[in-house]
């Protein structure tokens, strides 16, 4: 219990940092929650995962879609697909495990780890605004070569400024517990809504995005959660099944990727989209194969932004639903959705407290992987598993978890 608690500790000082280390942070964590199962006699209760009960069409899915992902190493064309399909595992590994784990903890226990969370999260925020308001001394202590320019421009403050806008959710239901005074109560919401209004002075514009549309999907779900689900789960459906001509009419019909009035990097997005989106329908079924985003030969292709030279794209497609149509077709479309809206529904099954918490922590998640980051990138995925799994913690500690 104690190693436990100092991992969640560390992880608000990581995610400042050093957000790219939150693999390692996940796999131990996961290491942690394997052995309090074996010491608990149940080494392979994933199946009774709070984060996940009752899963057998969840596990389904998701052993459905790794599936897919690992035969279609055969025909990608990226060097490290086999390690991106080791990446997905792992985070499916921790899912069930730490879940698992937490499940068994009884609500004091958990209360505990989640006091060292919050804690850690307070530091983490601190050092991160510190390191913004001073210019990033740590940073460029660790790393002299880089100067303030280069460090605000790049992703390197980005990255934590979208894992702490998942991370402040769990914060805010830990604060919000049934039976806790109004200052307590008000303060949860304060974490959220302080942080968002923070992050409009930094450089990160999916975090911006997506700590605002995580307060409204927050606010509106303290009236109707039901309505909210039925909401994100239009929009998922939705984007799954019209990101391919939606994309297309942005770049080719509404040229918007030569619009003066749009700032030059979402010009540039809207690009990669349209690129990203005609290359899907080269190989609609089953896409181009996993991670085959970083290694799409250009065949010639030209871009307004820059010259393209061994890839078609930077990377990834920067939005989810294209990114997985790309790679893995329409059969990876189709299993991820499954799965999104089965994970959406799971919120139905969290007390009536925790649920507007949980709803704003996927709206947030949502709105970022549309306009950011490579869905398989494992930082990120992991950054997504810590803070589904701390919210899932959250609500255990509140011991009222239905």
């Amino acid at each position: 219990m104690r190693l436990a608690g100092g991992w969640l500790l560390l992880l608000g000082p990581l995610v400042a940092l050093a957000p790219r280390g939150m693999p390692a942070w996940a796999i131990g964590m996961t290491l942690i929650a394997l052995a309090g199962l074996a010491r608990s006699g149940k080494p392979f209760s994933f199946f009774h995962s709070m984060a996940f009960p009752n899963p057998g069409r969840l596990l389904a899915v998701t052993a459905a879609l790794l599936a897919l992902a690992a035969l279609s190493m055969s025909w990608s064309p990226s060097g490290r697909a086999g390690l991106t399909v080791l990446e997905m595992g792992y985070v499916a590994l921790g899912a069930l495990a730490v879940g698992a784990w937490l499940r068994g903890l009884p609500a004091g226990d958990a209360g505990r780890l989640g006091r060292l969370f919050m804690t850690g999260l307070a530091i983490g925020i601190g050092l991160y605004l510190l390191e913004w308001a001073f210019d990033f001394p740590l940073h460029r202590w660790w790393d002299p070569s880089l100067t303030v320019a280069a460090l605000k421009a790049s992703n390197v403050p980005k990255r934590t400024a979208v894992l702490l806008a998942l991370l402040v959710w769990p914060a805010a239901l830990l604060l919000r517990r049934p039976g806790t005074g109004a200052w307590r109560r008000h303060a949860g919401l304060l974490i959220p809504a302080g942080y968002t209004l923070a992050s409009l002075l930094l450089s990160s514009r999916s975090a911006m995005v997506g700590g605002l549309l995580a307060l409204v999907a927050y606010l509106l779900a303290l009236r109707s959660p039901h309505l909210v689900r039925r909401f994100l789960a239009a929009f998922l459906a939705l984007a799954f099944a019209g990101v391919l001509p939606l994309v297309l009419t942005l770049d080719r019909l509404a040229g918007l990727a030569d619009a003066p009035w749009l700032f030059p990097s979402a010009r540039h997005r809207v690009e990669i989209w349209g690129m990203a989106a005609e290359r899907a329908l080269a190989s609609p079924l089953f896409g181009h194969g996993i991670d085959a985003s970083r290694s799409l030969d250009p065949m010639g292709a030209l871009s307004r932004f820059g010259t393209l030279a061994t890839s078609l794209l930077p990377l990834h497609p920067h939005n989810a639903f294209l990114q997985i149509w790309l790679e893995l077709g329409a059969a990876g479309a189709a299993l991820a959705l499954a799965l999104t809206l089965l994970l959406l529904g799971r919120t139905r099954q969290l007390a009536e407290l925790a649920q507007p918490h949980a709803l704003a922590l996927f709206a947030t998640a949502l709105a970022m992987a549309s306009t950011s980051y490579g869905i398989w990138q494992a930082w990120w995925m992991c950054g997504m598993l810590a803070s589904g799994l701390l919210l899932a913690l959250a609500a255990h500690a509140a011991g009222k978890e239905q």
